[in-house]
């Protein structure tokens, strides 16, 4: 009976396809492509099928070795997992962190608080994936993965970061243009940005106290936070918005933010970050979540100018 595959073996078989060919592969592994070659041609032999089909310029991996480099991913992920935990490494942040992300509060403030968190864990590289998809953690090798929700994800460890208040907000020469609306009832006499599923649903009472959708003109509709900001930005009318989009842009004066009805902000979600149990032993995750509890904590830096409200 042949000797069963190795972890060195199934290393190279990920480094292959990760790096798009066997030389760039040998080169990343500082070993030579006959050696990977050889690698991959005794995994092949010892499990009986064809993991790669080779030509001269190009590779594709066939169904079963697709389906062995996902598990191998994970594998070697949950090895150096356990080597990284080990006694001895606990005070001592180091190795990838994965982290994955909405779009709009990635792009506005994690790249900075990550950029900070290395400040104080140079020995900690950070892999960040953007993704305004639900991103299951069972299927997938990432460490935390920060959220917004207006409910708690029920199915992970989770620590809520910040309360993320919304604001109606428009620009200062919108404003100069249409007027200052002082009432939900004031939006059906403007020029409304929406973003489906997550703007509220305008209502208002008839004489007979029966409620009807309020009319409102809707020129833009985007599934978008970050498209939705540009357009308030440039005077394209009034939107409701993440206030962690407007802090910055209300202390320069560039964005209004609007009390309707009297109610300046809305908390209607929260951020989260969510991770394994058994993951958050290691330094490396333990210390990011308390990182950004330390630098979110009681009021993130976005709400400053409710203060001065």
């Amino acid at each position: 009976m042949s000797s069963p595959a190795s972890l060195k073996q199934l290393e190279v078989l990920v480094k292959i396809v990760e790096c798009g060919g066997l030389s760039e592969a040998a080169a990343h592994l500082n070993v030579s492509p006959s050696a990977v070659s050889k690698n991959l041609s005794q995994l092949e032999s010892q499990l009986g099928t064809t993991l790669i089909k080779r030509t001269t310029r190009s590779f594709t991996l066939t169904e079963p070795g697709q389906y062995l480099y996902n598990r191998a991913t994970q594998l070697l992920l949950d090895f150096n997992e356990s080597l990284n935990t080990t006694a001895g490494y606990y005070n001592h942040p180091n190795g990838e962190l994965r982290i994955t992300c909405s779009m709009a509060f990635g792009y506005s403030h994690l790249a900075t608080l990550a950029n900070h968190f290395r400040e104080r864990c140079p020995d900690v590289d950070l892999y960040i994936n953007l993704n305004d998809n639900f991103v299951n953690l069972n299927e997938t090798n990432f460490d935390i993965a920060l959220r917004i929700s207006s409910e708690p994800p029920i199915n992970y460890a989770m620590r809520k970061l910040a309360t993320v208040n919304w604001a109606y907000c428009a620009s200062p020469k919108y404003l100069e243009n249409y007027g200052t609306p002082h009432s939900i009832q004031d939006l059906t006499h403007h020029q409304c940005l929406i973003y489906p599923g997550l703007t509220p649903v305008w209502k208002t009472l008839d004489e007979q106290g029966v409620a009807h959708h309020l009319k409102t003109r809707t020129p833009i509709q985007a599934n978008s936070s970050l498209v939705l900001l540009k357009s308030v930005l440039e005077n394209q009318g009034i939107a409701y918005l993440p206030t962690y989009l407007l802090g910055d842009l209300i202390e320069q004066g560039a964005m209004v933010p609007l009390a309707l009805d009297d109610k300046l902000t809305h908390p209607t979600h929260g951020l989260y970050a969510l991770y394994f149990p058994s993951r958050y032993s290691n330094p490396k995750v333990r210390a990011f979540i308390d990182f950004l509890l330390e630098q979110l904590q009681p009021v993130p830096i976005w709400d400053s100018w409710l203060a001065q409200s």
